[in-house]
């Protein structure tokens, strides 16, 4: 449905849109089976990247808090893939900056490197911009290996359009 609102995109309602509007009406007025946070006690999130989007989840003592996955915007697609999972990493803390700023957090990514994002010597400047930002918050990264990292990876990967 997103590729609708591009420009120079002719409108043409599909089944395939409409279908994807009456499931998108479904979701937002059925209540999803998530738990409150307790601001109290550390985080969890698990992050993944992939050619097609970024996907996200936040949870707490091993029950989700919340989802959060977008498609790439049209610049982000010629990102390196280090730089695809630092940007999961940066969404992740952009959108749940209300809950995780202040308190721990542990961040989980399929990316090992990104565990060293700290200690590294060479930077580009979006990374360098992107790590000023992360180092506002109480987190440690951790490699998850991609098979483990389910929910996240299937939020990144799903279909768009």
């Amino acid at each position: 449905m997103t590729s609708l609102l591009e420009k120079g995109v002719p409108f043409n309602w599909t089944k395939g849109r409409q279908a994807a509007f009456d499931e998108l009406k479904k979701r937002l007025t059925t209540a999803p089976v998530l738990t409150l946070p307790d601001l109290t006690k550390s985080f969890t999130v698990y992050c993944d990247a992939s050619k097609e989007g970024l996907g996200c989840v936040l949870m707490q003592e091993g029950k989700v808090i919340a989802y959060a996955s977008r498609q790439l915007r049209k610049h982000e697609v010629n990102y390196p893939t280090h730089d695809l999972e630092l940007a999961a990493v940066v969404h992740a803390l952009k959108i749940w900056r209300h809950y995780l700023f202040g308190n721990k957090c542990d961040i989980y990514t399929d990316h090992k490197s990104l565990k060293y994002i700290f200690t590294q010597n060479e930077l580009n400047m979006r990374q360098r911009r992107w790590l000023e930002l992360i180092k506002d918050y109480d987190l440690e990264i951790h490699y998850h290996p991609g098979k483990a990292n389910v929910v996240a990876d299937a939020l990144s990967r799903k279909s768009y359009g």
